[in-house]
Formats: C-alpha cells, sequence, structure tokens
C-alpha cells in the first residue's frame, strides 16, 4: 500500500511540473556578432526576419554579455553559472582532444533540471573537453582509440542526450558522437585550408562532411523535439550551433541571399533553422509551453571579411568598438531574446545581464534551491521574465581571450589592463608601452570606447564614491570573488613577468606557511 501511495505521489508530481514548467530550447550561435541581427542593428545588410520575430513574444537585452571573449569559457559559463576565470583556463580555447573541464563535483545546469522533472539534451558543438579512450601504448593526445567510449562528457554532466561533435568545425577530430561513442570511426584525413573555409586540418569519421554538420545538427533537433512531443515531462534543449563560426559553409540554398558574401548567408541560414525550429513547436502544439532563447557565445570573429563587410556598410559589432577575443564591447557584448509565446511580450530590457545568469533564472524558474558553491556568480533574470522586478546584478566581470578581465557597472566599466588583450588593436607591446595600464570607459557617454578616462580627474571623485579604493566596499567584494594577495601562491604569472626575477611563488609559499601556523 505504502509503495502504491509513493507511485501514485510520484505521478502526480511529475503531471504538476509537466503542468507548470515550460519546456527551453537555448540555441547559442557561435562567433555571430550584436550587429548581424536587424532585431539590434537596424543597418543590419543581413536578413533575419525568423530571428526577428522571436521578439514579438520575447524580451530584447540590450546589454547582455557573454562571460568571456571567447568559445570554451563562455560555454563553462552557461553550463554551471560560474566565471571561467574560476578554472585552471586562463586564456584561449580548448581543442577537440582536450580533457573535460567541468570537474565531476561540479553541477550543470543540465543537472539542475534534469533532477526537477526535465529530459535533457545537448546537440551541437561541445568545445568543453572529453575524456577519450586510449589504448595502451599511446604517445600523445592524438592516439586516441575512438572505438572506446568517452568519458566525463555531456551524458555525465547531467544530459540524457547528446549528439554533436567535440569542438568548433574547424578543429580536428571531425567526427560525430551521440552519447558516449563516435558514430563512425575515421578513415580519412580533412587537409588544412584557409580562408572563410577554415579547416585546421586532421582526422575524419567515416562520411564526415563539414558542408553538412549545421544541417545535420539542425535534422536531429527537430528530431528530439518530435521525440519529446508525447513525453509527459519538459524538455531543456542546449542548442549550440557550430555557425556562423569557420568554416563559413552556407547550403546551396542559401547563397546569394545577402549582399555581403558566404558570411551574410549562412546567418541566413541560421534564421532558417530557427522557422524551422519554431514550425516545429507549432505542428507539435508545443510553442505556448516553451521558452525559445537565440544568443550568441561571444562576438563576431574580425577574420571572416569584417573589413570588406563594413565597406559595404555592415558592421557585425555595430557601432561597439572590437571583436571576438578584445575586451572591448564587441568582443563579449551579444544578442540576446528571451522569447515565450502568450506569456512574454514585444519589450526591450536595457538590464546589465549576463549568459552566465540563466542557470539562476531557470533554478527560480522551476523552484530549485541552490546548494553550496551552485552557480555561484549567476543572478536571476526571472523578475525579468515575469515582470515582477529587476535582476539583483549590480555589476559584472568578463575577461578577453589573453586572460584580461573588466569590471561593469551599469555605467562604468574598468579594464584591469591596457590594450585589447585580443587581436584587436592595441595589442603589440610596442603600442602597450605608450597607454596607461589601466582603462576606464563612461558607456553611457562613450558606448563605442573611444576615450580611456583613466586619468580624467572628473571621474576620481565617482570612481572613489563607488568604493573603488583598497579600503572600499568594492575592494572587499573584488577579494572576496578573486581572492587576497596572500590567497595567491601557484598561479605564478607575476613571477614569469616579473623584470628582477624575484623568487615570488616560494616567498609566497613561505608566509602562508607562517600565517597557516
Amino acid at each position: 500500500m505504502h509503495k502504491l501511495i509513493t507511485l501514485s505521489s510520484a505521478l502526480l508530481a511529475t503531471a504538476a511540473v509537466r503542468a507548470q514548467s515550460p519546456n527551453v530550447i537555448f540555441i547559442l550561435a557561435d562567433d555571430l556578432g550584436y550587429g548581424d541581427i536587424s532585431a539590434f542593428n537596424p543597418e543590419s545588410k543581413i536578413p533575419t526576419p525568423n530571428i526577428d520575430n522571436l521578439t514579438q513574444d520575447g524580451i530584447t537585452f540590450t546589454d547582455a554579455h557573454s562571460s568571456s571573449a571567447l568559445s570554451t569559457p563562455s560555454r563553462y559559463s552557461i553550463l554551471t553559472g560560474r566565471y571561467p576565470w574560476r578554472t585552471k583556463l586562463k586564456e584561449g580555447v580548448l581543442d577537440g582532444y582536450s580533457p573535460a573541464m567541468i570537474t565531476p563535483d561540479r553541477r550543470t545546469i543540465a543537472q539542475m533540471f534534469s533532477e526537477n522533472g526535465y529530459n535533457t539534451a545537448c546537440i551541437g558543438k561541445w568545445h568543453l573537453g572529453w575524456d577519450w579512450g586510449y589504448p595502451q601504448n599511446a604517445k600523445n593526445k592524438k592516439d586516441v582509440d575512438f572505438s572506446l567510449p568517452i568519458k566525463n562528457g555531456p551524458t555525465d554532466r547531467g544530459f540524457d542526450y547528446f549528439y554533436g561533435i567535440p569542438s568548433s568545425l574547424d578543429i580536428a577530430p571531425y567526427v560525430y558522437v551521440e552519447n558516449n561513442k563516435v558514430t563512425a570511426l575515421p578513415d580519412h584525413i580533412i587537409e588544412p585550408q584557409k580562408g572563410l573555409g577554415l579547416m585546421h586540418g586532421g582526422v575524419a569519421g567515416a562520411g564526415f562532411d563539414p558542408q553538412d554538420c549545421l544541417p545535420n545538427i539542425i535534422r536531429h533537433s527537430i528530431d528530439y523535439i518530435d521525440k519529446q512531443r508525447n513525453s509527459k515531462k519538459p524538455f531543456f534543449l542546449y542548442l549550440p550551433i557550430t555557425a556562423p563560426h569557420t568554416p563559413v559553409l552556407p547550403s546551396d540554398k542559401y547563397k546569394g541571399k545577402t549582399t555581403i558574401g558566404a558570411y551574410g548567408d549562412f546567418v541566413v541560414m541560421i534564421d532558417d533553422m530557427v522557422q524551422q525550429i519554431v514550425e516545429t513547436l507549432k505542428k507539435n502544439n508545443q510553442l505556448d509551453n516553451t521558452i525559445i532563447i537565440f544568443t550568441s557565445d561571444n562576438g563576431c570573429a574580425p577574420y571572416i571579411g569584417v573589413k570588406e563587410m563594413e565597406k559595404q556598410g555592415h558592421f557585425p559589432s555595430y557601432i561597439y568598438r572590437g571583436y571576438k577575443t578584445d575586451i572591448y564591447e564587441g568582443g563579449h557584448r551579444i544578442p540576446l531574446i528571451v522569447s515565450w509565446k502568450g506569456k512574454f511580450s514585444n519589450k526591450i530590457s536595457n538590464s546589465l545581464v549576463s549568459l552566465t545568469d540563466f542557470y539562476a533564472t531557470f533554478a527560480q524558474m522551476v523552484n530549485h534551491k541552490l546548494k553550496t558553491e551552485e552557480a555561484v556568480d549567476s543572478y536571476s533574470m526571472w523578475p525579468i521574465l515575469s515582470k515582477e522586478g529587476t535582476s539583483t546584478r549590480k555589476d559584472l566581470i568578463y575577461e578577453s581571450g589573453k586572460g584580461y578581465l573588466s569590471l561593469r557597472t551599469p555605467q562604468l566599466k574598468l579594464v584591469f589592463n591596457g590594450g585589447s588583450g585580443g587581436w584587436g588593436y592595441p595589442n603589440k607591446p610596442a603600442d602597450l608601452a605608450q597607454l596607461p595600464p589601466m582603462q576606464l570607459f563612461d558607456l553611457e557617454k562613450d558606448p563605442s570606447e573611444k576615450e580611456n578616462i583613466i586619468h580624467d580627474k572628473r571621474y576620481k571623485q565617482e570612481v572613489k564614491e563607488k568604493g573603488w579604493t583598497p579600503q572600499g566596499e568594492y575592494y572587499d567584494r573584488l577579494t572576496g570573488i578573486f581572492g587576497k594577495a596572500s590567497d595567491c601562491i601557484a598561479c605564478g604569472k607575476c613571477q614569469k613577468i616579473c623584470p628582477q626575477n624575484l623568487p615570488i611563488i616560494e616567498d609566497l609559499k613561505k608566509v602562508a606557511e607562517y600565517f597557516g601556523k
């Protein structure tokens, strides 16, 4: 009798979850600029009517940011609700053979959804590392035995289902993985290519065609949505697509759809993908109970023909300075639309938000109480989405490709280094030597970051009032996030660049030992 009551209670609980909790589809474009979407850039030369239509039943965020100007760290933040500088990856990205970045003890948004009655899936580009299987005689990380199952991948981090590729489409190995097994063993080599068709080259699975990668991801996504229509549980679909990242490979259907070349055509292909997903939801009577998020992992890459597009009047970063990898706004300010038909209306939010915030947002939506060390850098946007208030986020930290850190308030942006911290100007030592070692921008007056006001006397009092001094509240918050100097022992960056070649690490160890006693 007790077992029957327990079973009945479980079934009722599942039904309640289904009735109250919407499906969530998180579409993450790869290297899509803020200015590539006409809803954000009225002068865009790329028609994106289907993405724009999401705004009619959605909230458009104009001050949304990825946690980094690069792919891997941004994705880490989305899935964990944590800033990427908390990890061992202090700059750059992982490759296709890198071990798992998300440790087994680190909770993910997929686990949170799963524990709250959701089916979960990741379809597309992972780029967070996993542990390949190796033969006993393996000599380096590329000596993979592709017949062995992978470990510490998506299905070990909260996803019920995974289909996709290990890394970016231009990075080997070029194989599809379903759950924890390669779908086809490598049988050929893809040679390196340059330009818009950039491929670094390496082993590829039987039948792997880069041209078909995005269409294949779309097909699997639609198939997954179709399979969920009869489920008694809601679903969370994390959909990190491979476009418009290089190689830029629009299908024949989309070639010539824009006046600015293949990159623009590739974005049109993404727009059509959004339409296919929406139409599938409509067909299955799922649309009214599905939240659709559309965004990007960082800004547009400068090497996809940006200069030529700008000559034609298309600005992928819109009015903002810089591109992918840069600490400037063009590196990490991204388009963000959160759409829910019948629940949201055409609204624009100027609130300062981060992709890191979706973990806490959906935790609040499903009434999940965050555990200790869970999503520590995530601030819920649910008050904005539910029209009941605003986010409690007052500031934001993001990083450049080289690991430069920047601190934002709604008005001011403080960069703790000189230069771009990425591929953009200024980044050469000779240029940096002529510039102040830090940067301060008033984004309300200067959204394009043209004037560094770090030495402007007009702002000294304002900075002091905001507590950006060693004795101020802001310092206390920073040390709470980054740690105090006494916490720093093993990084080694300071010792490597010390002009006096001081044994900093050894001295710090002695200090730590002394105070430990």
